[in-house]
């Protein structure tokens, strides 16, 4: 059977469909193994949820502490496997997870095993970039790639504790090195996993028999039927590890090719020793011995193998009936339960094992393979074009919006729409979040927003597609939201996975609100303001977990509001809004307008209107406003500004005099303010106006020094746009009268949550956004 597909397949009719009706594929009882989303979804979430149920209990042989080897492996089929069903939920549940583990790795600094827990906060990082992900993992990283590793891989004086001197340990440590190159940019944690890596290969792998030895004293040990023992589940655990390093290894890394080549020389031997049922027996070179389907080891074979042909590496018409055949067998060793049976238990070399053995990493294979083999009908039948995306910068740019032109990417892929259009990164293989965008309101598409993360000076390919009919990539839900709020007296909010901001309404005016803008710091990177809005203001105003309310705006601009300036110097701010219209609300993007009623500016009549966008993964909004006036504005300027908590309007001491919390560029200005009362410990806001423009130019005698020139070496250049206090506010000019629209940006961050500390705004948040505004990623057609 498996000749003739591959004969078909060198004829160009094998596609997955002709798979479907073979016997490889035939239903087994509870679960189908056919290549179909929903079959692929219930026999995934059924083991899942199984293993969720049924966690091992600590034994005398093993502990199965949350932050061990074990189930840190679990996590990695878990976030695989949320990624299958595009699932909040499952992220929620390793969030959990995270903090209950205190984002720590396992006690033994240089032991690889405790390393693999850190691929899950990794991989909740690059989602997610909260610095308690990253930190803990970090300072043990930094430490382990500083060590020297140069001790002999001979099995003597626990080297393992010290090197990576055993085959699992290529599952365990160099993902997680690599992941944490991904999330840092700092090639070092990629170097010295390249360096270790070969070193581990140079002592392990049978150059013959393209096949790893466990470790040292299994280089001559031999089955017996005379052959070398080579464990079924110890060579998985490499051929996982190359699939799980290589999606985080950039395409150019000098030494990928020699991995490419690695994981293509396994694969063809593992194809040349499948045994008739799909699976690979424990001792990989004797299967009579032991003749259990195993699952583990198959787990990691298929899941490396659907990896390989969706990503280009292994021919499909050679691989797929391999995998396929294995899939076929792991969905039958799964009970109509969903525990998956047939898992040898924790050990160092083949063992018998039975239907009734589970443990942990076999269901981590499982969930692997499954989304590899999701993916992969997803994409059956899609048509494919290629583009390039360039980092120019410096720094590490994660989760950043950026814009395909429709009309280009569309001349590539006749058919493609709103429905049926996807991305895939051509380095991780991962679908990208997207969102169709009409910028102009015409009725028809402009740009495909894309959501993604490079390195310094990276080019990457990115595959766009127009899937088959039917087809649909698992789509998280949007944590966007932009929404009037009658309930809360008109207010307009809105928020993104960052911060969440409000507008006042016109429920407001007999309280004499301001058009300032309100901050509202959060924890968690779900959308709150639904759920904030219902508990009502006296919960919102305290943390209960996942932020709070605590900047005050009161009458001032807030962050980012809109003022006006008389000719005789007489600050007026906007009023509330009138009138509101969402005009995008989609997973990437949000945009709406404000109108505001006119105000009297001096001799002048003046009216607002007010456009506001803000992309996930930002922590700054866009403000385009635009003005209209009756009567003489001669002189009249629109400022914006941010309003400081200083000592004298403030009913409790700052953190720092006012001068030394704002600082100035010439293209931003910001600072930094304790929230609320000392006592209650709310932490530090960071705020920030930038000006893409640039040409703010500073009194000597309002502020200090620039941190920072983000626009060039030397001195910042002197600009036109004035910059003062007034009233508690840092305030801008932003132009000489009301002619034409102006536009800045407004963010800020919280050093509970965003920042490790509130003194590394500037140099964190405000220098990305600047990287986003002046280096912007290229496309490249």
């Amino acid at each position: 059977m498996i000749v003739l597909m591959i004969k078909l397949a060198k004829c160009g009719l094998l596609v997955l469909g002709a798979l479907l009706g073979s016997p490889l594929l035939a239903e087994t009882g509870t679960f189908s193994s056919e290549a179909r989303l929903d079959a692929i979804e219930k026999v995934t979430e059924a083991v899942a949820r199984w293993q969720l149920a049924n966690q091992p209990k600590p034994t005398r042989l093993h502990d199965y502490l949350p932050t061990d080897w074990t189930m840190g492996v679990m996590y990695t089929g878990y976030v695989a496997h949320a990624h299958t069903m595009g699932s909040e939920e499952w992220y929620e549940y390793l969030r959990d997870v995270a903090k209950k583990c205190q984002y720590k790795l396992g006690e033994r600094e240089a032991f690889g095993d405790d390393h693999v827990v850190g691929q899950l906060y990794l991989s909740l990082y690059l989602r997610d970039e909260m610095p308690k992900y990253l930190q803990p993992s970090y300072e043990v990283l930094e430490h382990f790639v500083e060590r020297p590793h140069d001790e002999s891989l001979d099995w003597t004086s626990k080297v393992h504790l010290r090197e990576w001197a055993w085959c699992d340990s290529l599952y365990m440590s160099p993902p997680t090195l690599a992941m944490m190159y991904a999330a840092t940019g700092e090639k070092r944690f990629l170097d010295t996993m390249d360096e270790l890596w070969w070193k581990t290969t140079d002592y392990l792998y049978n150059k013959d028999e393209k096949l790893y030895a466990r470790d040292q004293r299994y280089l001559t040990r031999k089955e017996k039927n005379g052959e070398l023992v080579f464990w079924a589940r110890g060579n998985g655990w490499v051929f996982g590890g190359l699939c799980n390093l290589l999606k985080y290894m950039p395409a150019d890394y000098p030494s990928r090719a020699k991995y490419e080549q690695l994981f293509q020389d396994m694969a063809g031997r593992l194809k040349e020793i499948q045994q008739e049922d799909g699976t690979w027996h424990a001792a990989l070179l004797d299967p009579e011995t032991y003749s259990a389907p195993e699952s583990s080891g198959t787990g990691f074979y298929v899941y490396g193998m659907l990896w390989g042909i969706n990503n280009g590496l292994l021919e499909r018409e050679v691989y797929l009936p391999v995998a396929m055949k294995g899939w076929n067998r792991l969905v039958h060793n799964v009970h109509e339960n969903g525990k998956l049976g047939f898992v040898q238990a924790i050990g160092k070399d083949p063992q018998q094992v039975s239907a009734d053995e589970t443990d942990v990493y076999g269901t981590a294979s499982f969930l692997l393979a499954g989304h590899e083999l999701h993916k992969m009908v997803t994409m059956e039948g899609a048509k494919k074009s290629e583009l390039s995306v360039v980092n120019p910068g410096k720094l590490n740019r994660l989760n950043e919006v950026i814009e395909l032109d429709w009309n280009h990417v569309a001349k590539s892929l006749p058919g493609l729409t709103i429905e049926n259009a996807a991305v895939r990164d051509g380095v991780t293989g991962m679908f990208l979040p997207t969102h169709a965008w009409d910028e102009d309101k015409d009725g028809k598409i402009d740009h495909l927003l894309v959501q993604v993360s490079l390195r310094p000076k990276e080019k990457r390919k990115l595959e766009v597609m127009a899937l088959a009919e039917g087809k649909k990539v698992a789509q998280f839900p949007s944590r966007l939201q932009a929404r009037f709020v009658p309930e809360r007296k008109d207010d307009f909010a809105w928020e993104n996975d960052r911060m969440a901001f409000r507008a006042y309404g016109p429920a407001l005016a007999a309280e004499n609100a301001t058009g300032g803008l309100d901050v509202w710091t959060k924890k968690v990177r779900y959308p709150v303001v639904d759920k904030w809005y219902a508990k009502g203001p006296e919960f919102y105003h305290e943390d209960h977990g996942e932020g709070m309310d605590a900047y005050k705006v009161g009458q001032s601009l807030g962050l980012g509001g809109t003022g006006y300036l008389d000719k005789e110097g007489k600050l007026s701010f906007s009023p509330e809004y009138a009138k509101w219209e969402v005009m995008d609300l989609g997973p990437l993007r949000l945009r709406f307008k404000l109108s505001y009623r006119p105000i009297e500016v001096g001799a002048a009549q003046v009216a607002e209107e007010r456009v506001i966008s803000m992309d996930a993964g930002s922590y700054f909004f866009d403000v385009h406003s635009s003005f209209q006036t009756t009567g003489d504005a001669e002189g009249v300027r629109p400022v914006t500004g941010i309003h400081f908590h200083s000592k004298e309007n403030n009913e409790h001491e700052p953190l720092f005099e006012y001068e030394q919390q704002v600082f100035q560029t010439s293209h931003a200005v910001g600072g930094w303010e304790m929230l609320g009362k000392p006592e209650d410990q709310s932490g530090h806001i960071g705020l920030a106006l930038v000006f893409p423009e640039g040409g703010l130019f500073r009194r000597e005698f309002d502020f200090k020094e620039d941190l920072e020139d983000f626009v060039a070496k030397g001195e910042p250049q002197r600009g036109t746009k004035e910059v003062f206090k007034r009233d508690g506010h840092t305030l801008f000019a932003v132009a000489e009268d009301l002619s034409k629209p102006v536009s800045w940006q407004a963010g800020a961050a919280w050093d509970q949550c965003d920042i490790p500390h509130y003194r590394d705004f500037q140099d964190e948040i405000l220098r990305q956004a600047h990287e986003t505004i002046f280096k912007p990623i290229k496309v490249l057609y």
